[in-house]
């Protein structure tokens, strides 16, 4: 072997393996500003619409379905499109596409021409955009995150999500009265060219999506779903996924009612219970990982969700019989479950997953479960109208409660090894 040769084996493989920790960095960062961007213009947007437009409950509506909607709709033409192309470019362009959208917004409020149509259009193009960039990082982080650095990157994510939830919120209501709600929204969009900075930066390169001829868009949209039809991991992923998210969903829309209606609580109660929520979410991500190392991670999801999952009965029972720093226990350990789902279930999915069906894959998930969130909503409100209450709430919590049933009669229980679909 010549020196060139010798010098090009020592330093390009190398240099390679050293690029992965600091791309894996960069990749957090950028994600990161995203998380928490999402749940502070989740208060935000409508703290615009009410203190500039004074908006009310059907306009404030309106947005949160406006900034919904384009996940059920482009989801899965998305996902398919993604499957053709570099991820990381357009990460960038959806980071600067939100950065220009928001941007609008306090600037056309300074000039006193905001108005409602343009704020909705506004949150269309953060939804469209959004889109793109979240399916494109769930099948960018593979190529970052190799073998055993999957689950750990997975956790580094969900531990930010989880602390957005917890903070974004009441930080963003903070941000808003000390700089007005629309200035909000522009350093918001700073940190999406924050994002599109970082990444813009990453040099791992991703793995080609493969040779295979291009065929219709609607034929590579239905390999995804059959996919995921077929595959006895991702079907129990689906199944148990949608089953949390029309629990939480049931739980969200109805708990405040009675809250704040049957139970008399304060807005600062009520936020602090759902607050132990967040925190528990936080706990469960940061200790997923190492949790699935010394029991396998099929039979950790198993067994936590054996252990605390029925707990979700306690919130139907608040206040009667179960009083409320008791049902506030309960629901913290539920949402322990969720984020430590939130992490082990993602790696799962990545895990049996091709590179080539990635993006595909991810976005018939988010669509069943954004579908399952607008699903466990509706049934939650007219459950309540029909029967009460504490009886939608029985149902929601029931969905929760027995989240562990399909992972115990699928193999995902036997998953232990962290490998990489090829």
């Amino acid at each position: 072997m010549t020196e060139t040769a010798e010098a090009a084996t020592a330093t390009g493989p190398a240099a390679a393996r050293a690029a992965v920790p600091q791309d894996r960095t960069r990749y957090l960062t950028a994600s990161g500003v995203a998380l928490w961007g999402s749940q502070i213009g989740q208060v935000a947007v409508p703290l615009t619409a009410v203190t500039v437009l004074h908006a009310g409950a059907g306009g404030t509506s309106l947005l949160k379905t406006a900034l919904t909607l384009p996940f059920v709709i482009l989801g899965l033409p998305v996902g398919a499109w993604l499957d053709r192309v570099r991820r990381r470019p357009v990460m960038i362009g959806a980071d600067l596409v939100r950065a220009a959208a928001l941007t609008s917004v306090p600037v056309a409020a300074w000039f006193g021409c905001l108005t409602m149509t343009h704020l909705m259009a506004v949150v269309v193009v953060q939804g469209v955009a959004t889109v793109f960039f979240d399916l494109a990082t769930q099948s960018l982080v593979k190529d970052l995150a190799p073998g055993a650095l999957l689950a750990r990157t997975n956790a580094r994510l969900a531990t930010i999500t989880q602390a957005a939830v917890i903070a974004g919120p009441p930080l963003a209501g903070w941000a808003a009265g000390l700089l007005s709600a629309p200035t909000v929204l522009l350093v918001m969009a700073a940190g999406y060219l924050w994002s599109a900075g970082w990444l813009s930066t990453l040099t791992t390169h991703e793995h080609p999506t493969g040779d295979a001829p291009r065929r219709r868009l609607l034929h590579e949209i239905g390999e995804g779903v059959a996919f995921v039809a077929r595959q006895p991991v991702l079907r129990t992923v689906v199944i148990a996924g949608s089953m949390v998210n029309i629990g939480i969903a049931g739980v969200m829309t109805l708990l405040p009612v009675l809250a704040l209606t049957e139970l008399g609580w304060s807005e600062g109660t009520l936020g602090m219970f759902l607050g132990t929520g967040g925190l528990g979410g936080l706990i469960g991500a940061v200790t997923a990982v190492r949790l699935a190392d010394k029991l396998g991670a099929g039979r950790a999801v198993l067994l936590v969700g054996i252990a605390v999952a029925p707990l979700a009965i306690a919130i139907p029972l608040l206040g009667r019989p179960v009083p409320g720093p008791l049902a506030a226990t309960g629901w913290a350990l539920v949402m322990l479950k969720v984020g430590f789902d939130s992490v082990l279930m993602t790696t799962f999915r990545q895990q049996v997953t091709p590179t080539g069906l990635m993006a595909r894959v991810n976005g018939t998930m988010r669509v069943l479960f954004t579908g399952a969130v607008a699903l466990g909503a509706a049934t939650a409100g007219a459950l309540a109208t029909a029967v009460g209450i504490r009886w939608a709430l029985a149902a929601s919590a029931a969905c929760l409660a027995c989240v562990w049933i399909p992972i115990a009669r699928s193999p995902l229980r036997r998953m232990t090894a962290l490998r990489t679909a090829p």
